[in-house]
């Protein structure tokens, strides 16, 4: 924050940071900042929409979606790609809340169709975003399977946030299958952290600090 206190990355990394502390008051100005900074921001835009959701904003979130995304609300046939297809997913959620069903329906349909183009892993991957979907569509086993699929193929990223916060997964959460893969994660990324604190001590790698 000291070298780029307006840039994308600082901010996006303290608006994480703040939610994984539960300081939700401080992850929320981030948020909004990060918003400021890059408008079309995934994590800003669906931290924005989860306390819209909770509080019954749902107008509002709607809102801000059509502002920044509205093709995906406009569009006869939106185009989903790599620039949109996780805010599609997420503006889905919405509008199931505002009775726009049969709208939900098509960007998430047009998103799984799009996933036959790209890896589930890396930056430029879908990730768990089939998990969302088949959660959002009350597709239980779909999504419980898939999930076992990217867990098996290595996915772990930003795991924290998706498998304990994201509302998208709100339907499975409950799920004794659901909660076993959180375990397993949870000592998946111990056994990591007990080889880098090894790799440390030994010298091998710069210590890290540790976040309080």
């Amino acid at each position: 924050m000291e070298l780029g206190s307006e840039s994308f990355w600082p901010n996006a990394t303290m608006r994480a940071l703040h939610e994984y502390r539960g300081e939700d008051a401080e992850a929320m100005d981030f948020a909004r900042k990060v918003l400021t900074i890059n408008p079309t921001a995934g994590l800003g835009l669906a931290y924005l929409r989860n306390h819209d959701l909770q509080a019954g904003r749902y107008a509002e979130a709607r809102a801000r979606y059509e502002k920044i995304y509205p093709a995906l609300l406009n569009d006869a046939q939106p185009t989903i790609d790599i620039r949109n297809f996780e805010p599609a997913i997420d503006l889905a959620l919405v509008l199931s809340k505002t009775g726009e069903q049969e709208r939900a329906n098509l960007l998430l349909n047009r998103s799984l169709t799009f996933f036959d183009t790209i890896p589930r892993l890396g930056w430029a991957g879908s990730g768990i975003s089939d998990v969302q979907i088949y959660a959002l569509q009350g597709q239980t086993a779909g999504a419980l399977a898939a999930l076992r699929e990217a867990i098996d193929a290595g996915w772990r990223t930003f795991w924290w946030y998706s498998l304990e916060h994201d509302k998208n997964l709100d339907s499975i959460r409950h799920e004794p299958e659901f909660q076993a893969i959180v375990e397993e994660i949870k000592a998946d990324m111990a056994a990591q952290l007990e080889r880098v604190r090894a790799m440390e001590a030994s010298g091998d790698l710069e210590r890290i600090p540790e976040v309080n």
